[in-house]
């Protein structure tokens, strides 16, 4: 035996080829599995807006419909208007642009919008409506949005006196 080695098969030392495969993969799967058990893990939350081609902005942020006084001893309607204007940015020559409004702070629901007597749980319902209430603009050109409300003599004529508010939130859309 002087100096000689001997080569060994795997048979020679007892192992087969599928139990050495088997031995890799379980090593394979320790390997892999060490870096996470023994090291640190972080998210990255990945991110992107899209912005529109049309960007529209109200040009004050606040304006005020009054129906003044309503008289229960006249038996009509009673109409108001406001207006504010508005224009439209971006990179598209011409902007289609869209008016919503959130009901105000006291509807009995979907469209339904009341205003609520100061002093008392009593409602008086009102309708909006809005001039126009979408359409296109060419960009940089201030236009004007006409807000028209309607209190109809069947809702004041018995309700409680004094003052009623509410509070509307008119979105432009984009």
């Amino acid at each position: 035996m002087g100096g000689r080695v001997a080569a060994h098969s795997c048979s020679a030392v007892g192992m087969r080829p599928a139990a050495i495969a088997a031995a890799l993969a379980v090593l394979a799967f320790l390997a892999a599995a060490v870096p996470a058990s023994f090291g640190d893990t972080g998210t990255l939350a990945v991110t992107a807006t899209v912005l529109s081609k049309s960007n529209c902005k109200f040009d004050t942020n606040t304006s005020t419909l009054n129906f003044g006084s309503l008289d229960p001893a006249v038996s009509a309607d009673v109409n108001a208007t406001a207006s504010v204007d508005f224009v439209c940015r971006g990179s598209a020559p011409i902007a289609a642009f869209l008016f919503t409004d959130d009901d105000g702070q006291n509807p009995s629901g979907p469209g339904a919008r009341r205003m609520r007597h100061a002093a008392a749980p009593e409602f008086l319902p009102y309708g909006l409506a809005f001039s126009p209430a979408s359409g296109t603009v060419p960009k940089n050109v201030h236009r004007t949005l006409t807000i028209s409300g309607t209190v109809r003599w069947s809702d004041f004529r018995g309700a409680m006196a004094g003052a009623y508010t509410d509070s509307v939130i008119v979105s432009i859309l984009p």
